[in-house]
């Protein structure tokens, strides 16, 4: 080989190197979640402009589906690129509004939408936030036993994040039972329950909270009212 060649060998090895270089901090594209392939109840439904519309089989009325927002945007399956969190509405020719939470993942500068999780109907959604790598959404609904005109005045905060590109939801169990109450017309207070009892116990059930002073602890419980009483998921009527 001669020195020739040599210097035309190591320019060429040096080209490569700096055209990689360069390619690899390429600043990735956004991805536009509003032109997306999301999974909604099973089925796939592709926004465009954030926005999809399907006929009803043997009816007049579509499915409409709309880009609603309310979005956060991190590195939520840990590949090194920007996903969105958002909010997707859904009409299916009723009256009801149904607000789902999904996500549009970074796959290689190509937006793929993961599955959507049912939130409520007519809620009053209010922040998305980012904790601990988790989706937090905070929103307003009713409770169970009022009609769909009333006002959302409780409170509630769920938790998601994406495991294997799909969207789950992680929120606690003490967490649930909290919202559970409060949405079945129950108001959070606390007592002196067993040692063994954890928060939010039945109170259905005769002998969680009738321990003695030195072998009870001060837990959350649900007060469902007269007549009332919490099962561990819901305020019901006292058989």
């Amino acid at each position: 080989m001669t020195k020739t060649q040599k210097i035309f060998i190591i320019i060429f090895i040096f080209l490569i190197a700096v055209f990689l270089t360069w390619e690899l901090n390429l600043p990735k594209k956004a991805i536009d979640p509003q032109n997306c392939t999301y999974s909604i109840d099973g089925k796939n439904i592709t926004l465009k402009d954030g926005y999809a519309e399907e006929k009803i089989y043997d009816s007049d009325s579509k499915i409409i589906t709309q880009y609603f927002g309310n979005s956060v945007s991190s590195d939520f399956n840990n590949d090194g690129t920007i996903d969105t969190a958002f909010i997707v509405i859904q009409n299916t020719g009723g009256s009801g509004t149904f607000f789902y939470l999904t996500v549009a993942l970074n796959n290689d500068n190509i937006c793929k939408g993961t599955n959507a999780i049912f939130i409520g109907d007519r809620i009053s959604p209010q922040t998305i936030e980012l904790q601990d790598g988790k989706i937090i959404l905070n929103y307003a609904d009713r409770r169970i036993d009022e009609p769909m005109v009333a006002f959302t005045s409780i409170g509630v905060s769920r938790q998601f994040l994406v495991e294997n590109n799909a969207l789950i939801e992680v929120t606690s169990e003490e967490s649930s039972k909290e919202t559970s109450c409060l949405l079945s017309g129950g108001t959070i207070s606390s007592s002196l329950c067993c040692m063994s009892a954890s928060d939010f116990p039945s109170s259905c059930l005769i002998g969680s909270c009738g321990c003695s002073p030195d072998n009870s602890h001060q837990i959350k419980t649900c007060d469902c009212g007269d007549g009332k009483c919490f099962n561990g998921t819901q305020c019901v009527s006292v058989e």
